[in-house]
């Protein structure tokens, strides 16, 4: 079953965003935190829906509207019964799909079709529980090289799983932040930047496989060794997920990792993971502050767009071509927002197409 879309921003373009977003897997919550709350289901919101995430006797997780149809009782403040949900005010219970399977206070039935609620696709991957509201374009979650690495060659790697954080912007502007190249000299001065070099190198761009990719190498500085820095490889799972690959000086590799779920239009939370191959038994906190850092640069800046959506319709916000990479994300953005009003099919096209000449 589908709910009806409950964006309601009165900015151009968004309720054609969600419906866009609508077509991919976006986390809503880390295994822990659902283990943390079992046997109770775990309330999150995607895009507006308000959802409730269980994991059932036999390990399964479901996804179900978090909301009972008899009397409107949140199912997040239910509990897991066997391979079903039961809500907590007239012990009513969902399967994973949505159906409803009993109704004990009319155990003769028969079960109303409106009784049934919206079930929807779930998945476990990094530690992470994956949520897509629409199949219809048969979208896959996003690659992560570090567990990649570690699924090849166990031991070869560290991955650091950041605390999730939920900041009042749009998941499209968290990741336009990511890959800010021109904000590095402003925001993190000292840190990634060098103001007495604001320009930013151009990269080339490319499309491949549902992704954005570019490199970047940063300036010449004098950073601590736990530091993300040197020669990096983006990768940008569309819609919403930056990879880079850091390649330092010394041999060593280190990656970052960060996905934004789009809470709805205006605010998100982002999950990452920081990894590393070299200094496998030192300090993990001292690894994980520079990304803590990096954090507290941007938070203030970028918690205060106005307006927290991000606005695709040109003429809305001025660019020059310094943010070469943001007009790019940007346009794919809008072309898959496009294909969206289409079909799933017509979404599919758009991520499978390659660009590969320099632009």
């Amino acid at each position: 079953m589908s709910e009806t879309n409950t964006i309601t921003s009165t900015l151009p373009g968004q309720r054609e965003q969600a419906r866009m977003l609508e077509l991919f897997w976006h986390p809503v919550c880390t295994a822990t935190e659902l283990a943390a709350v079992a046997p109770q289901p775990l309330a999150v919101t995607l895009l507006g829906r308000r959802l409730a995430v269980a994991r059932t006797e036999s390990g399964a997780v479901v996804a179900l509207s978090d909301r009972c149809p008899h009397r409107s009782a949140k199912l997040s403040v239910g509990w897991v019964d066997g391979e079903e949900v039961r809500c907590a005010y007239h012990g009513w219970t969902f399967r994973g799909d949505g159906r409803c399977t009993s109704i004990p206070a009319m155990p003769d039935g028969p079960i109303p079709e409106r009784a049934n609620i919206a079930g929807f696709e779930v998945e476990e991957r990094y530690g992470l529980v994956w949520v897509r509201l629409d199949a219809s374009a048969e979208t896959s979650i996003p690659a992560h090289p570090a567990h990649e690495r570690e699924a090849r060659d166990p031991g070869s790697i560290k991955i650091l799983v950041g605390e999730p954080y939920t900041w009042p912007t749009a998941a499209p502007r968290r990741v336009e932040n990511f890959v800010d190249l021109s904000h590095f000299a402003w925001v993190h001065a000292g840190t990634l930047g060098r103001r007495d070099e604001p320009v930013p190198p151009m990269p080339t761009i490319g499309r491949t496989g549902g992704e954005l990719r570019f490199t970047f190498d940063p300036p010449e500085m004098t950073v601590e060794e736990t530091a993300l820095f040197g020669h990096s490889e983006y990768r940008m799972p569309m819609p919403l997920t930056v990879s880079i690959e850091f390649f330092l000086g010394t041999g060593a590799y280190r990656h970052l990792w960060m996905t934004a779920c789009p809470v709805d239009m205006g605010s998100c939370r982002s999950f990452w993971t920081v990894s590393r191959d070299d200094d496998l038994d030192g300090d993990d906190a001292s690894h994980m502050e520079f990304q803590a850092l990096v954090l507290r640069e941007d938070e203030p800046v970028v918690c205060n767009q106005d307006p927290p959506e991000l606005v695709l319709e040109p003429g809305f916000e001025v660019s020059v071509k310094t943010d070469k990479v943001s007009i790019e994300y940007r346009r794919w953005l809008s072309q898959l927002v496009a294909a969206a009003a289409e079909g799933g099919p017509a979404v599919r096209q758009v991520l499978d197409s390659v660009m590969t000449a320099p632009r």
